[in-house]
C-alpha cells in the first residue's frame, strides 16, 4: 500500500515539474471559476469546496482571505470596473455582494448583501460596464438583469438552463446559449430576438463580447472558438487549436488579447483582431475548465485537475506582453445612502490613521543666562568632590 501511495506522489510530482509553472492548489476540490482584482492586486478563486480564497498577486500568492459563505459549488465571480464590489453566486442560487479593499471591513472583502432574486444554479454573472446593473444566468432560464439603483428586475426568460452569457457594452443586446445547444441568441432588453448565430457543431460553453462591440466569441465542446462579426453575424475567424473542449474563454479589459482553456490541458494567448496565435501551452495530464487574464496583461492563471492527483488549485503562466499600465474609473456609488456610508467611513479610518501615525515632539525649552550659569557651577561642584573620594584595595 505504501509503495502504492509513493508511485502516485511521484507521477504527480513529475507531471507537475513537467509544467514549470508556479501551482497554487489551495482548495480542497477543483477550482471552478477565477478572476483577477482591476487593480492587479489580488487573485480569487471559487471551488467546488464551497470556498472563495482571495490571494495577493506577487511573486509569494499568499492568502488573504478565505471566505465560506456558500453551501455548494462557487461557480462565477464578477468584478465592478472601478474594483471595489465583487459578486459571486453558484449551486446554492444565492447571489452575494462584497465589498472588495473599500473600507468598509477590517478585512479585503466584507460582505454587504445576499440576493435571493433567482430560483436555481448561478452559472455567470456579469457586472454592467455601468456599475449600475448586474446580469444573472442560471439553471432556470432566465437571465436577470437586477438595478442595483433602484432595486427592480427584469427577466429574459429562455426554455433551457443558461450556459452561457454576456451582454453589449451599451447594455442593448444580450447573447445567449442553452445547455446542450450549439446556437447562441441574441435578444433585445425585453427579451425580443434579434439574431440567431450557428456555425458550432456542439454546447457552446462561453460567450464574450469585445468592449468596442464589433465582435461576438464563443467556445464549444467541438474544439474551436469562433470569432463573430456583430455587424453581420458571419464567423470572422476560427480558432482550431485544442484538441479537446474548450471550456473558458476570456477577454482583457480593452478586448485586444483573448485566453482560453480546454479538457486538453491546453492554454491559449491569441489576438482578438487577427485571431493569430501569441501563445499555446499544454499543462501535461491535467484538465483545465476555468481562466483568467491579469488587468496588466502579464500573465494567466488557469485552473487545472491532474488525473488521479488530489491536489486542486490554478497555474500562473506568464505571458510574455509587456505590461500595461492600469487606471481605473472613478469609485461608483448606487446610491446616496452608500456614498455617505462610504464617506464616513473614510474619514474615520483617516483619523485613526492620523493618531497611530502622528508622534508629538517633546516641548524644547531654551534655558535663560541665569539657569545656564547655576548649571555650570553645580557641574564644578560635582567634580570638585569626585576627586576627594578615596579608593582603596587591601
Amino acid at each position: 500500500m505504501r509503495g502504492i501511495l509513493y508511485f502516485i506522489l511521484l507521477v504527480s510530482l513529475v507531471s507537475r515539474a513537467q509544467t514549470d509553472y508556479k501551482f497554487i492548489d489551495k482548495h480542497s476540490d477543483d477550482v471552478s471559476c477565477l478572476a483577477f482584482s482591476p487593480d492587479n492586486t489580488h487573485i480569487v478563486s471559487g471551488g467546488w469546496d464551497s470556498k472563495l480564497i482571495v490571494y495577493s498577486n506577487d511573486s509569494l500568492y499568499v492568502i488573504q482571505q478565505e471566505l465560506k459563505d456558500f453551501h455548494g459549488a462557487v461557480k462565477s465571480i464578477a468584478f465592478s470596473r472601478d474594483g471595489y464590489k465583487m459578486l459571486a453566486g453558484g449551486q446554492e442560487g444565492k447571489l452575494a455582494i462584497y465589498g472588495f479593499n473599500d473600507l468598509s471591513s477590517w478585512d479585503i472583502v466584507g460582505l454587504d448583501s445576499f440576493l435571493n432574486i433567482n430560483n436555481s444554479q448561478i452559472n455567470k454573472l456579469i457586472y454592467g460596464p455601468g456599475m449600475r446593473t448586474i446580469f444573472i444566468a442560471g439553471d432556470d432560464g432566465n437571465f436577470i438583469t437586477y438595478d442595483l439603483t433602484k432595486k427592480k428586475i427584469l427577466k429574459v426568460v429562455t426554455k433551457r438552463p443558461i450556459s452561457a452569457a454576456c451582454v453589449s457594452i451599451d447594455r442593448r443586446s444580450y447573447f445567449i446559449a442553452n445547455e446542450g445547444s450549439a446556437t447562441i441568441t441574441q435578444y433585445d432588453v425585453f427579451g425580443k430576438v434579434l439574431r440567431t448565430y450557428e456555425g458550432h457543431l456542439d454546447n457552446v460553453t462561453d460567450i464574450l463580447v469585445t468592449p468596442n462591440r464589433k465582435y461576438l466569441i464563443s467556445s464549444s465542446k467541438d474544439r474551436t472558438i469562433k470569432i463573430w462579426n456583430l455587424q453581420n453575424g458571419k464567423v470572422e475567424n476560427t480558432i482550431i487549436q485544442h484538441t479537446w473542449a474548450v471550456t473558458d474563454i476570456e477577454l482583457d479589459p480593452f478586448g485586444v488579447y483573448l485566453v482560453s482553456c480546454g479538457l486538453d490541458g491546453g492554454v491559449g494567448l491569441f489576438s482578438v483582431e487577427t485571431g493569430d496565435k501569441l501563445m499555446f501551452e499544454v499543462l501535461p495530464k491535467h484538465k483545465c475548465n476555468a481562466i483568467a487574464i491579469s488587468p496588466d496583461l502579464t500573465k494567466i492563471a488557469v485552473a487545472a485537475s491532474m488525473d488521479g492527483s488530489e491536489s486542486s488549485g490554478f497555474y500562473i503562466i506568464p505571458t510574455k506582453l509587456k505590461a500595461r499600465n492600469i487606471k481605473l474609473p472613478k469609485r461608483y456609488f448606487a446610491d446616496k445612502k452608500e456614498k455617505e456610508l462610504y464617506e464616513s467611513i473614510y474619514e474615520e479610518h483617516k483619523e485613526d490613521k492620523v493618531e497611530k501615525t502622528e508622534v508629538k515632539p517633546k516641548p524644547v525649552k531654551t534655558p535663560s543666562s541665569k539657569e545656564k550659569k547655576e548649571s555650570k557651577s553645580s557641574s564644578e561642584v560635582i567634580l570638585k568632590k569626585s576627586k576627594q573620594v578615596e579608593i582603596r584595595m587591601d
